[in-house]
């Protein structure tokens, strides 16, 4: 099973959320969503399973591509 763990932080120094590990690419995005509508701005998102980091637009282009594929 892959997951994503996404972390969050307003910038260097400033308040972070605790990360969240989430069990597809979807629930990472809606989650990193959430996290930047909170005003959190650097978010970044580790596939466990390939240990691949992302910010939210990169795995955005990259589930988009997998889903024009199928």
């Amino acid at each position: 099973m892959m997951a994503f763990i996404v972390n969050s932080a307003l910038g260097a120094g400033l308040r972070f959320e605790p990360s969240a590990t989430l069990s597809d690419a979807k629930a990472a995005l809606d989650h990193a969503d959430a996290l930047s509508r909170r005003g959190m701005r650097k978010i970044m998102i580790r596939n466990t399973e390939t240990g691949e980091v992302f910010d939210e637009r990169a795995l955005r282009e990259l589930v988009q591509a997998a889903g024009k594929q199928k």
